[in-house]
C-alpha cells in the first residue's frame, strides 16, 4: 500500500512520497485521467484529506508559514467542491433512508428525492468548471513538498505529532459528550478521522495492533459520519419548512432523523470513550516503542542490502 511507511526510506522520504502520491491521485481524478470508485468530487476530496493528515505530521518541522500555505491551499480546493458534495450527501442519505422504509413497507420519499436530485444537478452545472481551478491549486501544493526541510526529522518528532492529534481528538470528544450538539460531534469526527489516517500511515510499525486501532476508528467514523449526514439533511429540511410541496414527507423524515441521529451519536460516544481512555502520554509511549523497533529493523535491512 502506498499510504504507509516503507522500509528502505527515511521518515522524511516516506512522508514526502505519501503526500506526493495523494496529490497525484487527486489531480488524476480531477482531470478525468483515473476512474474514481465514487464520485470525482468525493474521491478528490478524500485524497486531499489524506494529504492534509500526512502534512500535519511535519507541521513544526517544515515551518509554520509553509505548513499554513499548503494546508490552506488544500482546504480551499475542498471548498470549491463543497456545495456539490453537500448536495451529493443529502441525496445519498435520502436514498438510504428510502431503502430502509421500503423494506419495512412504510411510506417513501419520492418527492423529496426528486427535489434533491434536481438540486444536485443544478450545483453540478453551476460548478462545472471546478477542475480548472482545483488542479493548479493542488499542483502548487505538490510542488511545495520539494521545499520541505526534513533532513533531521526523526522518530521523536513523528510521535509527538501523532500524540498531538490524539490529544486534540480526545479533547474534542470531551466537548462533544459534555455538550452533544451536531457541531461538536462533527468537530470530533474531523479530529478522529485525521488520527485514523495517521495511524494508517504508521501501520507497518505494528501491523496487528494498529490494524485493530484503525478498524475501531473506522467504525467510529462510520457512526459519526452517518449521524452527521442525517443532521445535515435535517437542517436542509427545516430550512424549507412550509415552503415546499414535499413538506409532509419532510416532516415524517425529520422524526426518523432525530431518533436515528441520537442513537448513532450515543453509540459513537461509547466506542470513543473506550478508544480514548488511554492518556496521551501513554499512547505516545506505545507508538514510540513500536516506531523505534521498526526503525531498528529498517536500518538492519538497509545495511544488509548494501552489503549484499
Amino acid at each position: 500500500m502506498s499510504y504507509q511507511l516503507k522500509h528502505r526510506e527515511t521518515l522524511s522520504e516516506n512522508l514526502r512520497r505519501i503526500c506526493r502520491q495523494q496529490i497525484e491521485e487527486a489531480i488524476a481524478i480531477a482531470k478525468g485521467e483515473k476512474k474514481p470508485n465514487d464520485t470525482p468530487v468525493h474521491e478528490t476530496r478524500k485524497h486531499l484529506k489524506k494529504t492534509r493528515a500526512a502534512l500535519r505530521l511535519v507541521r513544526k518541522e517544515i515551518g509554520r508559514g509553509l505548513f499554513k500555505q499548503q494546508d490552506r491551499c488544500l482546504r480551499d480546493v475542498g471548498r470549491l467542491t463543497s456545495e456539490i458534495r453537500d448536495a451529493e450527501v443529502r441525496l445519498q442519505t435520502v436514498r438510504q433512508l428510502q431503502e430502509v422504509t421500503q423494506r419495512h413497507g412504510r411510506s417513501t420519499y419520492g418527492k423529496l428525492e426528486a427535489m434533491l436530485t434536481l438540486e444536485l444537478e443544478n450545483f453540478i452545472a453551476a460548478f462545472a468548471e471546478w477542475q480548472t481551478q482545483a488542479v493548479p491549486m493542488v499542483e502548487r501544493a505538490g510542488s511545495a513538498v520539494d521545499h520541505w526541510t526534513l533532513d533531521q526529522f526523526n522518530c521523536k518528532q513523528l510521535c509527538r505529532a501523532v500524540q498531538a492529534t490524539y490529544k486534540q481528538a480526545r479533547k474534542a470528544l470531551a466537548k462533544a459528550t459534555a455538550n452533544p450538539t451536531a457541531e461538536n460531534f462533527h468537530a470530533f469526527r474531523t479530529k478522529a478521522k485525521t488520527l485514523w489516517y495517521q495511524l494508517r500511515i504508521l501501520r507497518p510499525i505494528n501491523p496487528v495492533v494498529l490494524k485493530t486501532l484503525s478498524d475501531d476508528l473506522r467504525s467510529l467514523g462510520d457512526l459519526l459520519g452517518r449521524a452527521h449526514d442525517l443532521s445535515f439533511l435535517g437542517e436542509r429540511l427545516r430550512s424549507e419548512h412550509g415552503k415546499s410541496k414535499w413538506q409532509r414527507e419532510g416532516h415524517k423524515l425529520l422524526a426518523v432523523i432525530e431518533v436515528s441521529q441520537s442513537d448513532l451519536q450515543r453509540g459513537a460516544a461509547e466506542l470513543a470513550e473506550h478508544f480514548f481512555a488511554e492518556r496521551p502520554r501513554d499512547f505516545d509511549s506505545r507508538v514510540s516503542s513500536w516506531l523505534q523497533g521498526w526503525e531498528g529493523k529498517s536500518s538492519h535491512s538497509l545495511a544488509k542490502a548494501l552489503v549484499t
